[in-house]
């Protein structure tokens, strides 16, 4: 069982996670997120499920992990713009990146539009869903799911991996969450100010980033080669294409493929 006094005991934020709403189980952080009312602002909570029951990740796929042994969690934000979202996702992710990277000394990458690999396998996961007050967002929320003690993954999950697979050894799951959120409020920062070094240090950690790939955009293969540029400061993922043009496109329409 996650033990919330430890965390806070490691908890070093000035706001994000400040606010925890835990539970043994729960359908779906997201859902609980998104449907919490409340007269005062939601801006850093967190609500975390030691089991999610119906967890989902992009594109309303399943997100199948054990009790007890990941993280599974939502944070809320209240940002002051809604520019570039797809990079605020994506700023999220590489601090799960980071972290895992500084956990197992092995290199992590993001795979766009929102997920963590490393050693080539999927270790973390990420939703972000928006909640409306007329035309405006009032509410963002990203759901995380990261593969911490998991060790023992079906045949339909080959392609997974977690910190313990990657190292040998247990985590404390309390440190590791405690060491995430201090890095996504350090990028929430960057993204808030709109600094042009997020942007960097997304693209660098980005697969594929300065190569030459495959391309599926609404779901129909794009023939020929194209050389994926990252993204711009919009959110927008830009390729070069054989007439060497600058396309760009939203992250619902288009996925890469390196091979």
């Amino acid at each position: 069982m996650f033990n919330s006094a430890l965390f806070k005991k490691y908890q070093v934020t000035n706001w994000l996670g400040s606010s925890l709403l835990y539970f043994d189980e729960l359908n779906s952080t997201n859902k609980y997120a998104k449907e919490m009312v409340s007269g005062q602002s939601l801006h850093g909570t967190l609500i975390l499920a030691d089991w999610q029951k119906q967890g989902r990740g992009q594109y309303d796929r399943s997100w199948i992990a054990s009790a007890d042994q990941n993280l599974t969690f939502s944070i809320i934000l209240e940002p002051n713009h809604s520019v570039a979202l797809t990079t605020l996702t994506l700023a999220c992710a590489l601090a799960v990146a980071d972290v895992c990277s500084y956990l197992t000394r092995k290199e992590c990458k993001l795979k766009w539009p929102n997920d963590v690999f490393c050693e080539g396998k999927k270790i973390a996961g990420l939703l972000t869903e928006s909640v409306f007050l007329g035309s405006q967002i009032s509410r963002l929320v990203i759901g995380i799911g990261l593969n911490v003690n998991e060790t023992a993954f079906g045949s339909g999950l080959k392609h997974a991996t977690s910190l313990a697979k990657l190292t040998g050894s247990e985590f404390e799951r309390e440190r590791v969450l405690s060491q995430i959120l201090t890095k996504i409020e350090y990028y929430y920062r960057l993204w808030e100010t709109k600094d042009i070094a997020l942007i960097k240090m997304i693209n660098k950690h980005l697969i594929g980033y300065g190569k030459w790939v495959h391309l599926t955009v609404d779901d129909k293969p794009r023939e020929g080669l194209f050389k994926f540029l990252g993204i711009n400061e919009t959110g927008s993922m830009m390729v070069l294409n054989k007439e060497l043009e600058v396309d760009t496109f939203a992250h619902e329409q288009i996925r890469i493929h390196l091979d």
